[in-house]
């Protein structure tokens, strides 16, 4: 027997999890199937209002919002290379010259940041995947 639970959307089989959390509802074989098929496909499996899985279509990507989280993170790795966080509060600590020009560099990087993100704000959407965010000309060179 198969099992799917609401609060965690996952599947259990009785024949390999003896626990299970107290919502799961037994399926059918072919609804299992169905769902997994359906996963694979694309559509994401939810649980409908009486607790049964059911598939739903997901909700469009916006392409923008991708690239704008790209860049905090490319923001991120760059920082991170430049002085991994002990070393930024180290750096507050017992301020020096090597210090300072650590906190410049990171200034620079997030000063690329906010211009690569105003840049794709203003792009239009058909120009919005030619944009390469971690080798964008903005980036202070490394």
């Amino acid at each position: 027997m198969i099992y799917f639970s609401p609060s965690t959307r996952g599947f259990y089989d009785a024949r390999l999890h003896s626990a299970r959390p107290s919502d799961a509802v037994a399926i059918s074989p072919a609804r299992h199937k169905a769902m997994l098929d359906g996963q694979a496909k694309g559509l994401q499996i939810i649980a409908s209002a009486n607790g049964r899985p059911t598939l739903k279509a997901r909700a469009a990507v916006d392409p923008r919002a991708v690239l704008l989280r790209r860049v905090k993170r490319e923001a991120a790795r760059r920082i991170g290379a430049v002085a991994p966080v002990w070393r930024q509060l180290n750096d507050q600590r017992e301020p020096s010259a090597a210090g300072a020009a650590r906190f410049a560099a990171i200034d620079a990087i997030r000063a690329a940041s906010d211009a690569i993100e105003a840049t794709i704000a203003a792009a239009p959407t058909q120009a919005l995947a030619a944009i390469d965010v971690a080798n964008h000309l903005l980036w202070p060179a490394e």
